[in-house]
C-alpha cells in the first residue's frame, strides 16, 4: 500500500498485487471463460466482461473505460447501477476513475460520500456506498479501467484488490488483442492517403448493394470520378501537392454526400460513389454539385492557390444487370466519353 487519504481511499501498485509464490488463487466460472472465447468483436468482449465481473464479485456495478481521447476516457459497457451513463464523457483529470488510469494504480474508496471527485459523487448520489477500479495494463500501458461499486461502505477487500488487478491485466490483453484485429481491419478497407475506403470495399460494397436490388428491388446509381490533369498539376506542384487536393477534394466530396452514400478511392485520382435508392434527376443533382463544387475550390497551398476540375461518369441498375460490375462498366465507359467531350463535366450512360 502507498498511500492512505482522508477520504478513507487506499492505493496499490499493481505489482505489490502479484507474485505471492502460490499464497493466492483464482476461481471463475466456467461460462466465463467460454463466454469470452466466443466474443465475435470488441464490444462483445467488453459486454461480457462487465456482466461477468459484476457476477464474480457480487457487485451492484461494473464498468469498463478505455482510452477515447488525450483527455478523456469512455464508457464501453456497464452491469448494474447505471448512475454514470454510457454517453458521459470520462475527464482524466477531474475523476477518479481518470486518476486510476493516469497513475496505473489500483484505488480502492471505501467511502463514496467523502470524495470530492466528479465520478464518485455521481455514484454515491445514486445509492453506491464504495468502489475499487484497476487499471487495465498491457506492455506497460494502461489502456483502460475495471471498474467495481457496491452499496456498502468500507466493503472491498485486499484479496479482492488481488482478484480484480489480477483480471484487469489478463482482461487488457484479450481487449488489446481485439483492438489489434480491429485496426488491421480498418487498415485493410482504408484508403491511407484519404481515408476512404479502398478499391476492394468498393467491390465488397456494390456486390452487397447489387444483392439488395436483386432481392428488394431498391436501384441505385454508381459513379466514377476522375481529377482531370491530375499527372500535369503533379508534375508542376509536385507529388505532395497531389497528395493534399486529394485529402481536400474528399472532404468536400464528403460534405456533399448523404449519409447513406458510399466513397471509395479506387485508383490514382479515380474514386467510385455509390448512390443507393437514387436515380435519374435526384441522382445527376448531387454529381453536379459535387462536379460544380470541385471546379470552385481554391487549394491553398506552399503560396499556391491550385484550381483542378473533375469529369464523372453515371450509370445506374438496370433490370438487365445481372452483377454489379455490369453498372461500374458502363460508369467507366460514361466517364471516358465526359473526357472526350472536354473534361469537367458529368456524362450519364444510356
Amino acid at each position: 500500500m502507498i498511500k492512505k487519504k482522508e477520504t478513507s481511499e487506499r492505493s496499490f501498485d499493481p505489482n505489490q498485487l502479484s507474485g505471492f509464490d502460490g499464497a493466492h488463487s483464482i476461481q471463475l466460472p466456467v461460462d466465463f471463460i467460454h463466454d469470452l472465447s466466443k466474443a465475435s468483436s470488441l464490444q462483445v468482449v467488453l459486454d461480457t466482461i462487465a456482466y461477468w465481473i459484476s457476477y464474480v464479485f457480487d457487485a451492484d456495478r461494473a464498468s469498463i473505460t478505455l482510452q477515447d481521447t488525450e483527455d478523456y476516457l469512455k464508457l464501453y459497457s456497464i452491469s448494474g447501477n447505471h448512475a454514470i451513463p454510457m454517453d458521459f464523457k470520462i475527464p482524466i483529470g477531474q475523476t477518479f476513475v481518470g486518476r486510476v488510469f493516469a497513475e496505473s494504480q489500483l484505488i480502492i474508496c471505501d467511502d463514496l460520500s467523502l470524495s470530492d471527485e466528479l465520478d464518485c459523487q455521481m455514484l454515491s448520489e445514486h445509492g453506491m456506498g464504495s468502489c475499487m477500479d484497476a487499471p487495465m495494463i498491457h506492455n506497460d500501458i494502461c489502456i483502460g479501467t475495471l471498474n467495481v461499486a457496491d452499496v456498502r461502505k468500507h466493503h472491498y477487500t485486499l484479496q479482492q484488490a488481488i482478484l480484480l488487478q489480477t483480471l484487469a491485466k489478463w482482461l487488457a490483453l484479450n481487449i488489446k488483442l481485439h483492438l489489434q484485429v480491429q485496426e488491421m481491419a480498418i487498415l485493410a478497407s482504408t484508403d491511407e492517403l484519404t481515408g476512404t475506403f479502398n478499391r476492394r470495399v468498393f467491390v465488397q460494397e456494390s456486390h452487397q448493394t447489387m444483392l439488395h436490388f436483386s432481392k428488394s428491388r431498391v436501384p441505385f446509381s454508381i459513379g466514377i470520378l476522375d481529377i482531370d490533369h491530375f499527372k500535369q498539376l503533379n508534375d508542376c506542384y509536385g507529388h505532395t501537392a497531389g497528395d493534399y487536393v486529394l485529402k481536400k477534394m474528399v472532404k468536400k466530396i464528403r460534405s456533399i454526400l448523404r449519409d447513406e452514400d458510399f466513397l471509395a478511392r479506387i485508383g490514382g485520382e479515380e474514386f467510385a460513389i455509390i448512390l443507393p435508392a437514387c436515380l435519374g434527376n435526384e441522382a445527376m443533382r448531387i454529381f453536379r454539385r459535387i462536379c460544380s463544387t470541385i471546379e470552385a475550390m481554391e487549394v491553398s497551398y506552399e503560396q499556391e492557390i491550385l484550381c483542378f476540375t473533375v469529369s464523372i461518369g453515371v450509370a445506374e441498375v438496370g433490370k438487365q444487370d445481372t452483377d454489379a460490375e455490369d453498372v461500374f462498366k458502363r460508369a467507366d465507359k460514361a466517364l471516358y466519353c465526359a473526357k472526350e467531350a472536354g473534361r469537367n463535366r458529368i456524362h450519364f450512360a444510356n
